[in-house]
Order: structure tokens, then C-alpha cells, then sequence
């Protein structure tokens, strides 16, 4: 396996659905799909045999346990990560299976979000600390997991202990994120911790 894609989701069923609809038509047997449900109120299933759906016991409350079970599930060379409420575009995996053949630790991508593209040319802007915009060559993840204490800004701990060694770019812009999602953990309230309030 060569690409492993890890989607975490509560309640975002027919957010899922759309989203591996998209997948399936650029789906191939170098890419595998790892939907991690967070104990949804209706277990999350899928009408498609590619996608391995792992449902968890009970809900965590965040994005972090359900990124790391997808971790401790994934068997790709290289590993990322979408998020259940945005959106791939259709050359997605082509673009990130043919950037694989040149020699990177991790590498970021361009995105939009709403009228606003940012294209990435060397390194994404300083207050993005994703990982929806980043691949990572699983070899450089190691045992490092994101912390299940931190429901939000997990991405910049975790990018922090892993980023380093080869960067790359994809200038394309492959991924659309939905910045104004009602139930996200942001709209919802949920403070930063203290440690990340400047960056």
C-alpha cells in the first residue's frame, strides 16, 4: 500500500458519503481509505468494499484519538489526513501518488477555502498548522500520536515532533476546506490552549 487517507468523523454521515463519493472515482489499489467513527450517533457505514470503517467504543470528544486509531490502522508508505466535513478535488490522489516518486519526509498542499486560495510554494502560512494540507511519509511519523488531551490545535503538537527531514510542495490546489461547518470544534467554542495562542 502506498497512500493510507485517514478521515475521523462525529455525526457526519452524509458529509462522508459525499466525500467518499468523490474519492470513488480516482480510487486505486495503491490507496486505502480509513474512516475512523467517533461514535457516532448512528454508526457510520458505507456502500463502498475500499473503505474500512472502524467504529469506536465510545465517543472521545476530539479529533486526536480517532487520527491515531487511523495511525495505529494504516499500512501506507505515506499518510494523510482529510477531515469528514470538507472536500478533496478530483485529481487528489494523482497528484499526491505522483509527487511519491520524488525523494520527501513530508509535503505540503495548496488548498481554498471560500473565495481564498493558498498556494504553496515553500512552506504553508505561518498560523496553518494542519494536517489536512500536509502528507507524511509514514517512516517519519513513527510512534509519535497526536495528544488525546488537546481537542483542538492537536495538529500543532503533533506537526511539531514530526515535520523535519525533506520537505516538498504541491502547488495544485487539492483540497477544499469548509471553514464556517456550524458543528466544528472551533465554532463550537472551544478555547486554544494557552500554549498555542500567539501562533
Amino acid at each position: 500500500m502506498l497512500l493510507s487517507v485517514i478521515i475521523p468523523t462525529y455525526n457526519r454521515n452524509e458529509k462522508v458519503d459525499r466525500l467518499l463519493d468523490t474519492f470513488s472515482t480516482q480510487i486505486n489499489d495503491k490507496v486505502e481509505i480509513l474512516v475512523i467513527d467517533d461514535h457516532s450517533e448512528i454508526p457510520y457505514k458505507t456502500k463502498y468494499e475500499w473503505t474500512k470503517v472502524i467504529r469506536l467504543k465510545e465517543n472521545s470528544g476530539g479529533a486526536s484519538i480517532p487520527r491515531n486509531v487511523g495511525l495505529d490502522n494504516a499500512t501506507g508508505e505515506y499518510i494523510t489526513f482529510v477531515d469528514a466535513d470538507d472536500m478533496i478535488k478530483p485529481n487528489y490522489i494523482e497528484k499526491i501518488l505522483e509527487k511519491t516518486k520524488q525523494k520527501w519526509d513530508y509535503c505540503f498542499m495548496s488548498w481554498e477555502c471560500g473565495i481564498r486560495k493558498v498556494i504553496i510554494r515553500d512552506r504553508p502560512p505561518k498560523w496553518n498548522c494542519c494536517v489536512w494540507n500536509c502528507v507524511y511519509k509514514k517512516e517519519l511519523i513513527g510512534d509519535v500520536r497526536f495528544n488525546p488531551k488537546l481537542k483542538i490545535a492537536e495538529d500543532y503538537e503533533f506537526n511539531q515532533k514530526v515535520r523535519r527531514g525533506r520537505k516538498a510542495n504541491i502547488v495544485d490546489i487539492l483540497y477544499y476546506y469548509e471553514e464556517n461547518s456550524p458543528d466544528s470544534l472551533v465554532n463550537a467554542g472551544i478555547v486554544y490552549n494557552d500554549k498555542y495562542k500567539e501562533d
